[in-house]
């Protein structure tokens, strides 16, 4: 497969048919809300995973497969606003999360300080802690509002001459709020500070552009936009050149990705930029926003942050008074209507809105979910939120 062949790719017709042909397990009838924790895999990418390994094999060191993680590299750095820098693909976020904060950590010194936020998923708080421990470096948290926000003069609050790294993300996996990353950069810049985003809600609900962001590392993963389950880690030290991280240390991980995991990643991100994504970024916002609007009209029904009713992200997190999050969930399964619950690795950020009860239902929204679909989860959290007979 050479690079003519992966640019000649039949996308064009895939991402132009019927939504519901660009993605083949959409079932009729349900209400698919579970995109935080991995959206359905679009048709191009799932083709080409079935296709590629009859062809090409798996063998990393064979020229081709060289070839497809170059391209697959490059449709990234396009995806992000990259201009150069070094691509990492791993088996998930946290593996190559841990692994970069592991790279970086020997450079803490006693009395450094590490910038995390009340904000983040533990994935990028939990490796920045542990390792700022075992080099006497120093954690400072940059706590949110009591709305759920995480205001650029939180974060500066926090910062001092001996910040060395503020790791933040991108977009709220929970709350659906996404901080503003320039402003953050630029004030952790100012200090000296580097700045590593976690990225993996943001592809799929809002234009990257790390170059104008200013941050020095953005790490995502493509099963969070249509894409296989496969982590991508963007450096921006080192020349332009990609690399195959298979090895995780972590107990209990995963080797990988494979090749193929690796080329159905840059298939993802064609894919995404191929669509009208202000199109599918405003399509997201509206039902989201029409969702939460919704369920606040619901007695008995309390929706976490968005405290303006918006939030860049397609997310809302919401709970049912008197019944637990598992209860609801499991209810509206039975109905077809499929949502999260729990507190996701981001229990600080729901505690910040809600201080007893963290636990919380998720819905969010994707490319393929619809109108019907949200009339159906209010519907269906309404009948469980009337009194009982």
């Amino acid at each position: 497969m050479t690079f003519g062949e992966l640019d000649a790719l039949p996308l064009t017709a895939l991402v132009t048919r019927p939504v519901t042909e660009q993605f083949p397990d959409l079932r009729p009838g349900a209400a698919r809300f579970d995109a935080p924790a991995g959206t359905l895999v679009h048709h191009a990418v799932r083709d080409v995973m079935t296709r590629y390994p009859a062809r090409a094999g798996a063998d990393v060191a064979h020229p081709r497969p060289r070839t497809v993680l170059d391209w697959a590299a490059g449709r990234f750095r396009t995806l992000i606003g990259a201009p150069g820098g070094i691509v990492s693909f791993g088996a998930d976020m946290t593996s190559l999360t841990e692994g970069f904060v592991r790279s970086v950590a020997p450079a803490l010194r006693p009395g450094d300080e590490v910038m995390c936020t009340a904000l983040d998923h533990a994935a990028n708080v939990d490796p920045w802690r542990e390792s700022a421990r075992r080099q006497g470096a120093v954690v400072r948290v940059a706590d949110l509002s009591p709305s759920g926000e995480l205001t650029v003069d939180a974060v500066t609050e926090q910062l001092s001459p001996r910040t060395r790294w503020v790791a933040v993300t991108a977009g709220s996996n929970v709350l659906g709020s996404a901080p503003d990353i320039p402003a953050i950069c630029a004030a952790a810049r100012s200090t000296g500070a580097r700045i590593f985003v976690d990225g993996v809600q943001a592809p799929a609900h809002r234009f990257v552009d790390v170059a104008a962001w200013g941050c020095d590392a953005f790490v995502t993963s493509a099963d969070k936009w249509y894409g296989p389950r496969c982590g991508v880690l963007w450096n921006r030290d080192g020349r332009p050149r990609s690399v195959l991280a298979r090895t995780a240390d972590r107990p209990g991980a995963t080797r990988g990705p494979g090749i193929e995991a690796v080329l159905a990643a840059g298939v993802a991100a064609e894919v995404l930029l191929r669509w009208d994504r202000s199109a599918v970024f405003r399509h997201g916002e509206r039902l989201a926003n029409l969702l939460a609007r919704g369920l606040r009209m619901i007695d008995g029904v309390r929706v976490l942050g968005r405290p303006d009713g918006r939030s860049p992200i397609p997310i809302v997190s919401f709970q049912v008074v008197g019944r637990s999050a598992a209860e609801v969930a499991a209810t509206l399964a039975a109905e077809g209507i499929t949502v999260g619950h729990g507190t996701f690795g981001a229990e600080r950020a729901l505690r910040a809105v809600s201080p007893d009860a963290p636990e919380s239902l998720r819905a969010g929204v994707a490319r393929y979910t619809t109108r019907d679909d949200v009339r159906a989860l209010l519907g269906g959290v309404a009948a469980i939120a009337s009194p009982r007979a």
